[in-house]
């Protein structure tokens, strides 16, 4: 088995507190539910489209913030495999753009459940780069709160980070 280093640990006044995780995971529980109820909904999606297999690519230009209407145009499938591939191309980056951070709450909120290995990794993955850039942040600022919200889903949410 390869050795896999632990999780970086984040400054303690940067790191979200246990409340703020559990209001956060409330939430983001009440988004999943809605979107589900929204999306299984009998109605047409919210363009009139037919499902597809719409994604965006690795590289956009320019880079356009996630819509309800691009989300539900993906099925399941898209989502996760959107998912998957965000993640992947985010582990070679230093910093998280808010677009970056935007597409992946999104995906987050979408993909369905039971998550298949792969996305687990990826996921698992996510846990890592965000602790990682969190790490070395010395101060407050809108990236932190972005990662945070990414730890939280990913590792409290999704179950890859134990405690």
């Amino acid at each position: 088995m390869p050795e896999i280093p632990d999780i970086p640990k984040c400054s303690p006044d940067l790191c979200a507190s246990k409340e703020w995780e559990d209001s956060f995971i409330t939430y983001f529980s009440e988004t999943r539910l809605a979107f589900l109820e929204l999306d299984s909904s009998d109605g047409p999606s919210v363009s009139g489209a037919v499902k597809n297999s719409c994604k965006p690519g690795i590289s956009f230009e320019p880079q356009i913030d996630p819509t309800l209407t691009m989300i539900r145009k993906m099925d399941a499938v898209s989502r996760a495999a959107t998912l998957r591939n965000y993640i992947d191309m985010i582990q070679s980056f230093d910093t998280l753009s808010r677009n970056d951070c935007l597409w992946l709450f999104a995906l987050c909120v979408t993909v369905e459940l039971p998550l298949d290995a792969e996305t687990c990794a990826s996921l698992r993955s996510m846990l890592r780069k965000c602790s990682t850039i969190l790490a070395t942040k010395s101060e407050m600022d809108d990236e932190v709160v972005m990662l945070n919200i990414l730890v939280a889903i990913s590792g409290v949410y999704f179950g890859q980070y134990q405690k």
